[in-house]
């Protein structure tokens, strides 16, 4: 189950107006709070269908894995968010847990960008694309129909190693690469202020395209230094080849399309979420150091993991797509 997902249903568990937080996963997560159900199933399941006819709330996280290669896994994600909205026919709020990927790293990216930027997801960076179709449909859903809204929160990057992120897999490295001439600035959003995003939209107190980002960011060498790695600087050729030539013999866990992720910036204004409610709590050196104190003592090469003496493969994001938390309130708070 997404690491969100988790977070915001035991958020829940203090929200007297909820009754019922079910789990909507095809892996189950660790024992959560009283009020929590898993529906051990996927979309296509009866059970599936069933769980999400009766939900007031429908709260969707896309499991992403950057190694998709066929664009099967982007096909077979985006089919499981149409079923969900499909079996979701009564819900009022449609919650989507998106990323600030979807609008590009470019040389001519805002610094920050707001909520009126053009989504135009890098080219060959497979969850960007996926995210970005993902938010058509959820968007697409409410379609103007009374008494529905759909929300969309885009998230800054989240570096915290047990969101397995592309940028978590980055501390996770040997070293910290960098390309030489770009030292863009960077943000991080600690897991704890994203939980707490969800659970403001999840009231349906939300509508449209919110950003959730901390309110500063820092330039890229310094995510190295505090992660405690060394950070190696490539020239572009070099890294672009480098990146090619591993996403090709199968020893890198993404293909060179993310690597523009790392050269231009791509950082997100609040202040729309800010109006409506929210504020972060962390910084991004704050929400830096916390990502770094959770790091295993090991490194992670493509996606294999060393850790004395031993390899062993994980990642719950490597065989699942989608997962979901439906949310029904109380009889009479619906009233």
């Amino acid at each position: 189950m997404h690491p969100a997902a988790r977070g915001l249903a035991l958020a829940l568990e203090n929200d007297r107006s909820v009754d019922r937080v079910l789990g909507l996963s095809a892996h189950e997560p660790p024992l959560l709070g009283p009020k929590f159900e898993l529906v051990q199933a996927s979309p296509g399941d009866e059970r599936f269908a069933a769980a999400l006819a009766e939900a007031e709330t429908v709260v969707l996280f896309p499991l992403l894995e950057a190694s998709d290669r066929d664009g099967g896994r982007h096909a077979r994600l985006v089919e499981g968010i149409q079923a969900a909205l499909d079996a979701a026919r009564r819900a009022s709020t449609i919650v989507l847990w998106s990323s600030g990927v979807v609008y590009g790293a470019y040389p001519d990216s805002a610094v920050p960008m707001t909520e009126a930027q053009p989504v135009r997801p890098n080219a060959g960076f497979a969850p960007a694309e996926a995210l970005a179709d993902a938010e058509r449909l959820v968007l697409g859903a409410a379609g103007g129909e009374a008494g529905r809204s759909a929300t969309v929160l885009r998230a800054a990057a989240i570096w915290e190693p047990a969101w397995g992120t592309f940028l978590s897999r980055v501390l996770r490295a040997p070293v910290v690469l960098g390309v030489r001439g770009y030292d863009p600035q960077v943000q991080a959003l600690h897991p704890d202020d994203a939980v707490s995003a969800l659970a403001l939209a999840a009231t349906g107190s939300l509508e449209g395209i919110y950003n959730v980002a901390p309110d500063d960011s820092v330039p890229a060498r310094a995510v190295a230094r505090t992660a405690g790695r060394r950070r190696v600087v490539l020239p572009e050729r070099a890294a672009s080849a480098a990146a090619e030539q591993l996403w090709g013999l199968g020893m890198a866990a993404t293909g060179p399309g993310e690597l523009r992720y790392h050269m231009h910036p791509w950082v997100l204004d609040a202040g729309r979420l800010r109006a409506a409610g929210w504020a972060p709590t962390r910084s991004t050196a704050e929400a830096l150091a916390d990502a770094a104190r959770g790091l295993a003592d090991g490194v992670l090469v493509g996606r294999v993991e060393v850790r004395r003496s031993d390899v062993f493969r994980g990642a719950a994001a490597a065989v699942a797509v989608f997962a979901a938390v439906a949310v029904a309130r109380r009889q009479g708070r619906r009233r």
